[in-house]
């Protein structure tokens, strides 16, 4: 991601309305990148000089109400958003306010543009029953998906999450996010997670600090925690042998949460990794620490 050239500010209108006798509308300051790969999930940074609580996201239709925190004495607020890996349009709009203020004035605006990446094609090879499962499962499966759903759908107003996200095992990418699926022979949807190599019992760790929000078994995924980060994040870890936690406990960044299994639609065992923000599935691999070593962000 590319960060765009120029931030966004409301300053300059300030001072003409105060020259002009008319109280300065509130400053606004909005670090945004200029463009976002479909599929990926992006960092926006937002700041004000006013004693506002919370600002007021808005994207892709849905309005995201973040606490602004004091950073260095001035206040802050950041918020994790998403493209969807089949978004379709080329420029996407982000507005952001001083939350509950119906004033144009106090709004700025960012465009984004959108670009693909490459996506190849894998052809794996499963169990019959995971590509064309058998009628006694479909009320399962429905079930499963009910349950993720109502998981994901879930909205906590604090955030726990720090950027980079830990790398949950040590192992390389086996399989890349948004890969275009065969399953023996048969096409099907992309790939909408990041599966990491990992033998039969390796320990898998929190990506970062949260709470347990599910723990299950689930017809496709096997062994499956899911763990709220706060603010629409949500990451999930699949496929596990075995679960160390229970829904409601708070985890922190790289507690063991299981260990790398086989369970569910699998070729062998790995770590399937997916991540959630704001209800859309995107690519974790970005957001990743690397080996090297990256300094956290807020």
């Amino acid at each position: 991601m590319s960060r765009n050239p120029s931030r966004v500010f409301m300053v300059v209108c300030g001072l003409l309305l105060a020259l002009c006798g008319v109280p300065a509308a509130a400053a606004l300051e909005l670090d945004v990148p200029a463009r976002v790969a479909r599929g990926d999930a992006f960092l926006v940074t937002a700041r004000t000089d006013t004693a506002a609580d919370a600002l007021a996201f808005r994207w892709r239709g849905k309005t995201h109400t973040v606490p602004v925190m004091l950073l260095d004495g001035v206040r802050t607020a950041w918020l994790l958003l998403p493209v969807p890996v089949d978004a379709k349009e080329q420029t996407l709009s982000l507005s952001v306010g001083l939350a509950g203020d119906k004033k144009v004035s106090r709004t700025v605006q960012a465009a984004v543009a959108l670009y693909d990446r490459e996506r190849p094609v894998q052809r794996l090879t499963v169990e019959r029953k995971y590509v064309n499962p058998p009628a006694n499962e479909q009320a399962r499966i429905a079930e499963d998906r009910r349950k993720v759903r109502a998981v994901i759908s879930r909205y906590t107003p604090e955030r726990y999450w720090t950027l980079p996200l830990l790398r949950p095992v040590p192992g390389g990418v086996s399989s890349l996010f948004g890969m275009k699926r065969v399953f023996n022979g048969q096409p099907r949807s992309v790939h909408r997670g990041l599966d990491l190599r990992g033998a039969a019992g390796t320990p898998i760790r929190a990506a970062a600090d949260g709470v347990i929000a599910l723990v299950d078994n689930l017809y496709f995924s096997g062994n499956t925690v899911y763990i709220n980060h706060g603010l629409g994040v949500f990451t999930a870890y699949l496929h596990m042998s075995a679960t160390d936690v229970q829904p409601g406990q708070t985890v922190r960044r790289g507690d063991v949460i299981g260990k790398v299994g086989a369970t569910g639609r699998v070729t062998g065992p790995h770590l399937h990794l997916s991540m959630l923000v704001q209800g859309v599935s995107v690519d974790p691999l970005p957001l990743l620490e690397q080996a090297s070593g990256t300094t956290r962000q807020p």
